[in-house]
């Protein structure tokens, strides 16, 4: 069994757009890592040891067409 990745904290620079596009490359890594596309930002969160910043008030993370973006609550 292959040990599980490190966490993989995706800092907060302030600019969103920046962090969406880290969030998505973690996601990418993790469908090549795993063949396989998370239902839910949920269970990806729970299976890749990704660690995102808060999302804005309002609103949260969500996978659409294989990236990470943000929707409203």
């Amino acid at each position: 069994m292959a040990p599980a990745p490190a966490s993989v904290v995706v800092p907060d620079t302030g600019d969103m757009n920046a962090t969406l596009g880290q969030l998505s490359l973690e996601l990418r890594k993790y469908v090549v890592r795993t063949r396989s596309i998370p239902k839910t930002f949920e269970e990806f969160l729970a299976k890749s040891n990704v660690q995102p910043p808060p999302a804005p008030a309002g609103k949260k993370y969500a996978i659409q067409d294989q990236v990470i973006v943000l929707v409203k609550k």
